[in-house]
């Protein structure tokens, strides 16, 4: 059925092709339709079916990456990974059978081959892509590895000849979203033009990547608002910036060089369950990557070409996964650690490429190249080379959460130990984990009485015994006596290897092993070296016939050699050249890459999906046994061209070896293997992995038809129909996974060039594919809902799994304007009819408005309609254009000016309150702690008059009014709330003396040529020389207004005093029996804390009765508040109390044996039980007076009794007979504790001290009457009152013990209850309570505070400049600037026992120097490095050291660093005058600025000092002059990182500052 089906649509396609054919047996040369696009037209000879996708198709569809519009090609297919990671596959090939391009150069290799390098789909961004040429059919005798089924080469767009600026912005939104337009696309690219023989050309992009959000939603969230959809793939930003710049040596020599830095930062957030105290987990990627390419072509202008290229790629990728519980105390931390994952990635490569003419038919190609590549990670740890690395939780988030704040942070990072089982899939190997044996095989052993067998209490001597004699043998201390002469009997063993932990088997105690792997990962390290050799002839057989033969050699060092080849023929029907017949002959090959091969990763835990419901998670496993693909590749096809009419139909067949699959195990990942019925709380993994299935056959059409209806309306459409089979492995479905059988693409655009409209409507139907993420019959989850609860599957765990075919279509609509001449408006509709697959991660209908705007004279190279040329001013640059020469007679000129500017910066997601401790708190540095963003507008405007005034002097006063306060440097946001301050922006009073210029006032002065260091206001004098090439600048004065930075980013600990609430025992003054008592010694559990007045003190401080209920009650309105039923229950202090008899006694104890083992003076402890609900006296004393009247039954009778006595301080426990005789009435002087003897008679106890101890001197007799008088009041009265104490003995009881009271019974009752855990406040938290802080409690604290750094503002300084233009190209700049009188300040730094101190009295001391090359007026570069001599500097540019015990860290002092260094880089494209219409220029630049290298005053206009302080970041930015005297200003900085670490509570942490983006405008007048 197969075959004759295959055969059936072979005929089909030849009758077309026939068809076709006849169709045009009339046609001749003359009729031969060219293209104007040179690039399409050359590909006419290409025998491999290509189709390019130009600059004008982008702009159609508004594409912003490769990923937006690829998909609408004909043959080319979407495919999606797990992790909602697009992929493409080219006429039914897998992802990594299409080798992606840039400028015909592979990008970063092998790590995710897999994935076809999916993610380049979405980094690389569209606007900065000349075109995409889609090349369809095996490719790897021409391309090399992973071309079989075809190559994505992206061109990216050159410099152009002429200067100019090009600018889109575009907003995105979906259902839901907060905001008119929340995701945003920016896109800006300058242009230099050509300077002399080069031209270089500079482009930034920040591209925002939208959430793709599940259908299901969770609600409760405690820590968010609102409902929670999760994201099925990463979102964030993705910000692009690069330059490329090109030079013609001559006609023979070219060069290029192009840089691009990508930094993404995404995120992806996730509710497993509807109950609000699940927290939200939010997981974390971040991914830098830098890519260099530089060329070199040649030619000997005869028949030799060639072409040598050099790319080098770095990647850092790091994933960090967080989950935030709201209800944590922020003295507990709020997160919990759950994973880290760091990937880095190196490559660099080296390819020659070699062209000969070789006569009239023959065309040679030679190419050789070299690849070498460097892979490690974590997510690695299959590879053969790999290393253990332990991590430090703090260093990945400061706010984790420790029980009671003192355990180790909550951190679930774990190097799980793994086995291969017997069909060689890694499986969790928990025995191993528990046990820490493996026998000779490498196979977990356990004993012969295991865990669960003892937890599960199974009775099995014989086992028992066994595993007993086996720790017996191994462990000393089993074989040597106690005390006793006995040996642990078998149950002993077996509570002390597993309860205890005590005890090793095979050298590991129980879990030893486990334990060892937390906050552990396991690295791998790969490395992959490939070269080849390749030779090609276009041959042109006649004048319609093209053949083209090549032959490629490769060699990897993990795979060896391959070779492969192709044939393609190109025949001109009738010598048309626009109706084509092409065929190709050709083998193919796909080496496995570091992920295929190495992977080990859990890409998504598993989470509960509904009650008893749990979605499994996804572990992928890479299969380092893998074979290389090898394929043979047939094609055959036409394609026809004419002025309206463009089509191609082609059939081809691709049959692969050892075809590999991505595919569902059968097996799961179950980290948590003893859940049992709450397996859907923890779901397992299911593990995918890849194989070689053997062969698999891909036969299938593609064809597709444009048609321009008329001038204005044009069609298309794409059909590619595939049969793609899995040939040898029974246990795989039939139909390859993720192939489409069907897939249509259709397309209708509309254009009216003279209105400016233009529309465009497309859609892509895919039809019967196999969803390799979607086991059918809801295999991806668990049910413990179903019968008795158990776990059940709905996967085949054995043999063949089902998966789900899928069909599906997405329509997409776009509309634009040209607005005048140089602008296009569009608004656009992605996924009109919403269809929505989860597993798919198809995004949700998406609505997009944007602008794109171009400026300059490069009208000839415009990309698509819309844009047409603006007259380029001419700008000659003057020949001093370095040293400016100041006009001297000026006539006075009244001028001012109006700036407004909006300014924002991203921010982080922190829980609103900060780790912080018992003894540390946050002090001003609750601004970098929480890193919020935030956004404002802020506004100036100012007025002056300057000119001459005399013939050698002229001034420039201006004043200004402002919306804010203090420097425009020190606001990150700015503020609009009327006129805040009114300021002297400029006084200058300046005199000319020949080549003197003599300055007072307020001067203007900058320092460097890129604006940064300090371009600023200083109040003082200066002289000036000059001349044309030269000049020197010297001065002194105040620099107080403009210097100083006080938002610094970076904090660090002091030691200092400062207030805190209470915690529980802190307010009570009382902690619990079950906490106190611990060290052998008696004990009342009082907390004293310095400088608070606790409950017990305030008790303790009562004169009366009525005092003490005073107290009590304040602090009951305290308890009323926070648990009311509580407060009901402690109103009622009914209960049991020891009432002081006075009555003494001698009592003798004796053993069963009759031997005397003690002889003690004790009193008699009545237990008195009272109903009274409140403090009367009268009431207490009444019970009081019946206890007396029982005890006094006794009397001064002697007394005999046999007990057993337990938890005594003065006895062992044991059976003793105990006898007393009447000592007397009255009270005991002595400062001993009265022990309990440990046992009751007649309703009452016995405490005393050991006769031996008892003195009798201070014993002080009473009468009876006396005694009764004093007991009768001791349930109230605290002079005549006990006071209980505990103590713990060394069998872990607790024994009691008196001592004369404080305070009374019954406020020591409720004390104690309140102590106790009746009382559990904020879920019975130990630590700081919110409650006691909102009732005014503050306790005063001397511990660590985490302040915000300031840099002081200089007083007074000198400084002296000199600048010197080298020539009409070269300036450079040297300064020295010098404070003086500055005042004398005071740095602290927290260490173990107080601070390091350090006083200075210079903050500045600062050299440096400046250089510009301007090779035009359209490009400028400028530099400046310098360093800041001062020991300030150094205590700034140090670190504090700590060193870390799980939850304690310790401070360390500081290291004191080295003298800070800054250095800036800036790259200007464009016009820098202002005063034309139209001008622009366009900026780059990278600053790195040390701590205390940079002062404050910096005069960019672009960032706040916070931004350069101790921070090297990127910014982009640029001005366009739109009317006569209007500027607009914008720039983006981003990538802003702290150069050094930044203190916490918990340690150094290492930071970065959200982007920052600001747009100002401004009017002059």
């Amino acid at each position: 059925m197969y075959r004759s089906k295959r055969a059936w649509i072979s005929g089909a396609i030849a009758s077309w092709c026939l068809l076709s054919l006849s169709s045009v047996q009339g046609a001749t040369a003359d009729s031969v339709y060219v293209s104007a696009n040179p690039i399409i037209e050359s590909l006419k000879d290409e025998s491999l079916s290509t189709t390019v996708i130009s600059k004008a198709d982008i702009a159609n569809k508004q594409a912003k990456s490769v990923e937006d519009i690829i998909f609408t090609e004909t043959g080319v297919s979407r495919t999606v990974d797990a992790m909602g990671r697009v992929a493409l596959s080219i006429r039914g090939a897998e992802p990594r059978h299409t080798l992606i391009l840039i400028n015909g150069q592979p990008v970063m290799g092998e790590m995710e081959a897999y994935l076809g390098q999916g993610d380049e789909l979405q980094r690389l961004g569209a606007e900065s892509i000349d075109r995409i040429e889609v090349i369809r059919g095996a490719s790897s005798a021409k391309y090399g590895a992973n071309a079989m089924g075809g190559v994505i080469n992206v061109v990216t767009a050159k410099p152009t000849k002429h200067s100019q600026l090009e600018l889109n912005v575009e907003g995105r939104r979906i259902r839901g979203d907060h905001g008119v337009l929340p995701y945003k696309n920016i896109f800006i690219r300058a242009n230099s033009g050509n300077i002399g023989k080069g031209r270089v050309s500079l482009y930034s992009s920040k591209r925002d990547i939208m959430p793709i959000y599940s259908q299901k939603e969770f609600i409760g969230a405690m820590n968010q608002s609102g409902s929670v959809h999760n994201a099925l793939r990463y979102y964030g930003d993705i910000k692009e910036l690069g330059f490329h710049a090109e030079y013609d040596a001559n006609a023979n020599h070219h060069f290029s060089v192009q840089s691009t830095h990508w930094k993404e930062d995404t995120n992806r957030d996730i509710k497993h369950s509807n109950d609000a105290p699940d927290p939200v987990v939010h997981y974390g990627r971040n991914i830098e990557r830098w890519r260099h390419q530089l060329t070199y072509a040649g030619n000997n202008q005869k028949n030799l070409d060639w072409k040598v290229d050099l790319s080098i790629y770095n990647q850092k990728e790091f994933d960090k996964t967080i989950s935030s519980t709201a209800i944590f105390s922020p003295y507990e931390g709020k997160n919990t650690l759950h994973y880290i994952d760091d990937v880095k990635h190196r490559e660099w490569k080296l390819n020659a490429t070699l062209n000969q003419q070789a006569g009239n038919h023959h065309f040679l190609s030679y190419r050789v190249g070299y690849t070498e590549e460097n892979g490690s990670g974590s997510r690695l740890k299959s590879a053969k080379s790999i290393y253990t690395r332990y991590i430090n939780p703090w260093d990945f988030d400061k706010n984790l959460h420790s029980d009671k704040g003192v355990g180790e942070p909550s951190s679930k990072v774990y190097d799980y130990a793994l086995y291969r089982d017997e069909a060689d899939i890694p499986q969790y190997d928990q025995a191993y984990e528990l046990y820490g044996y493996k026998n000779h095989q490498g196979k977990a052993v356990i004993p012969s009485y295991t865990y669960q067998d003892y937890t599960n209490d199974v009775e099995d001597e014989d086992r028992i015994h066994t595993f007993a004699e086996e720790l017996r043998a191994e462990n000393e201390s089993l074989r040597t006596p106690n005390e006793d002469g006995d040996l642990p009997d078998d149950d002993i063993i077996m509570r002390r290897y597993y309860d205890a932990k005590t005890l090793k088997w095979h050298g590991k105690t129980f879990t030893e092993e486990g334990t060892s792997r937390r906050n552990r990962q396991t690295i791998g390290t790969s490395n992959i070296r490939k070269m080849n050799i390749a030779i090609s002839d276009f041959w042109q057989l006649n004048k319609n016939t093209f053949f083209t033969p090549i032959l490629r050699w490769d060699n990897s060092n993990l795979f060896g050699n391959t070779v492969t080849f192709n044939l393609g023929l190109t025949h001109y029907v009738h010598g048309n050249r626009n109706y084509r017949i092409k065929t190709n002959v050709g083998t193919a090959y796909t080496e496995p890459g570091m992920g295929e091969s190495y992977y080990n990763w859990e890409m998504y835990a598993g989470m509960p999906y509904d009650f008893g419901v749990g979605k499994l998670g996804y572990y992928w496993i890479g299969n380092p046994n893998l074979k290389p693909e090898k394929s043979i590749n047939v094609d055959l096809g036409f394609e026809y061209d004419m002025k309206r009419l463009h089509s191609r139909m082609m059939v081809f067949h691709n049959d692969i070896k050892n075809y590999m699959t991505t595919y569902f195990t059968g097996k799961l990942m179950n980290f948590n293997p003893d859940a049992g019925k709450n397996t859907w709380m923890t779901p397992p993994d299911m593990i995918y992995s890849f194989k070689n299935i053997g062969k698999a056959e891909i036969t299938g059409v593609e064809g597709e038809i444009k048609y321009a209806l008329n001038t204005n309306l044009s069609t298309r459409l794409g059909y590619t129909y595939l049969h793609a089979r899995n040939i040898s492995d029974p246990t795989m479905p039939a139909q390859l996974l993720n192939k489409p059988v069907h897939k249509i693409d259709i397309g209708l655009q509309y254009e009216n060039k003279k209105s400016g409209w233009q529309a465009s409507l497309w859609g892509d139907y895919y039809i019967h594919m196999l969803d390799s993420n979607t086991i059918a019959n809801n295999g991806n989850y668990v049910h413990n809902d179903l019968g008795n609860g158990d776990s059940q599957y709905a996967f085949a765990e054995k043999g063949k799994q089902t998966y789900e075919s899928k069909s599906f279509a997405i329509w997409n609509a776009m509309i634009q304007k040209k607005i005048g001449k140089d602008s296009l408006a569009y608004i656009g509709v992605d996924n009109i009819f919403n269809h929505r697959d989860d597993a798919q991660a198809h995004q949700e209908r998406m609505y997009k408005v944007g602008l794109h705007m171009k400026f300059g004279a490069d009208s000839s190279e415009r990309s698509y309609q819309g844009i047409t040329r603006l007259s380029q001013k001419t700008f000659n640059m003057p020949l001093n254009w370095f040293i400016r020469q100041e006009s001297i007679q000026e006539p006075l000129t009244f001028y001012g000016s109006y700036h407004g500017a909006w300014s924002s910066f991203t921010g982080k997601e922190k829980p609103t309150e900060a780790r912080v401790t018992a003894t540390s708190t946050i002090g001003n540095a609750y601004k970098n702690y929480l890193e919020k963003a935030n956004h404002g507008y802020s506004s100036s405007v100012q007025v002056g008059v300057k000119g001459t005034v005399t013939k050698d002097t002229s001034i420039d006063v201006a004043v200004e009014t402002k919306s804010y306060k203090g420097k425009e440097q020190s606001i990150d946001a700015g503020t609009h709330a009327g006129i805040q301050s009114v300021t002297v922006k400029r006084l200058e009073v300046n005199h000319h003396k020949n080549d003197w210029k003599w300055s007072l006032g307020r001067l203007y002065e900058a320092f460097g040529t890129t604006g940064y260091w300090f371009n600023d206001s200083y109040d003082g004098v200066r002289a000036i020389w000059s001349s044309p090439m030269t000049e020197v600048r010297m001065g002194y004065g105040d620099f107080r207004r403009s210097t100083g930075i006080t938002d610094s980013a970076y904090t660090h600990a002091v030691k200092t005093s400062f207030s805190r609430p209470p915690t529980k025992d802190e307010w009570l003054g009382q902690g619990s029996f079950d906490k106190t008592g611990l060290t052998g010694e008696y004990t009342d559990g009082s907390v004293h804390v310095n400088n608070f007045k606790t409950l017990r003190d305030k008790l303790e401080a009562a004169q009366s009765p009525e005092e003490e209920k005073a107290v009590i009650d304040t602090y009951m309105k305290v308890i009323e508040k926070d648990d009311p039923k509580l407060y009901e229950k402690l109103h009622d202090r009914s209960g049991q109390y020891y009432m002081n008899s006075f009555i003494w006694r001698k009592v003798t104890v004796t053993n069963t044996a009759g031997q005397v083992v003690g002889e003690y003076m004790t009193t008699d402890l009545p237990q008195v039980y009272t109903k009274s609900a409140s403090n009367d006296t009268a009431l207490l004393e009444k019970d009081a007076t019946k206890a007396w009247d029982v005890t006094m039954q006794v009397g001064e009778n002697k007394e005999d009794w046999s007990r057993y006595v337990s938890n005594s301080g003065l006895l062992k426990d044991g059976s003793y007979k105990l006898h007393s005789d009447f000592y007397g009435y009255g009270t005991y002087l002595g400062n001993d504790v009265l022990e309990d003897l440990g046992t009751t008679n007649r309703g009452k106890r016995y405490g005393g001290i050991m006769a031996s101890k008892f003195d009798a001197s201070k014993f002080v007799r009473m009468t009876q009457e006396e005694a009764k008088a004093k007991a009768i009041t001791s349930l109230w009265n605290k002079d005549t009152a006990w006071m209980t104490l505990t103590k713990k003995l060394p069998n872990g009881s607790r024994a009691t013990g008196f001592v004369k009271s404080n305070i009374s019974p019954l406020a020591k009752r409720v004390l104690l209850l309140l102590a106790s855990e009746l009382w559990k406040p904020e879920n019975n938290s130990s630590l700081p309570l919110h409650l006691l802080e909102q009732e005014g409690y503050r306790v005063p604290i001397v511990g660590n505070v985490l302040v915000q750094d300031t840099i002081p503002s200089v007083n007074k300084a000198f400084f002296t400049q000199l600048k010197h233009q080298i020539n009409n190209h070269w300036g450079v700049q040297a300064w020295y600037m010098r404070s003086i009188q500055d005042s004398i300040h005071t740095l602290q730094y927290a260490n173990t026992s107080g601070n390091d101190v350090y006083q200075y009295n210079q903050i500045a001391n600062v050299i440096g120097v400046g250089l510009v090359w301007k090779p035009s007026d359209t490009l400028t570069v400028s530099a400046d490095i310098g360093q800041n001599r001062t020991s300030f500097g150094k205590y700034l540019n140090g670190e504090n050291q700590y060193t870390y015990d799980n939850s304690v860290i310790t401070s360390k002092g500081r290291r004191i660093g080295s003298y800070p260094k800054f250095w800036t880089i800036r790259l200007d494209v464009g016009h820098p005058e202002q005063k034309y219409v139209g001008s622009w220029n366009a900026y780059a630049d990278y600053k790195y600025f040390e701590h205390g290298s940079f002062i404050g005053g910096n005069g960019t206009n672009s960032l706040p000092d916070r931004y350069l302080d101790g921070v090297q970041s990127f910014t982009v930015g640029g001005r366009y002059t739109p009317l006569q005297d209007v500027n607009v200003y914008a720039s983006y900085t981003f990538n802003a990182k702290g150069i050094h670490s930044r203190d916490t509570l918990y340690g150094g942490e290492k930071f970065d500052l959200g982007d920052y983006t600001k747009i100002a405008v401004e009017y002059k007048f």
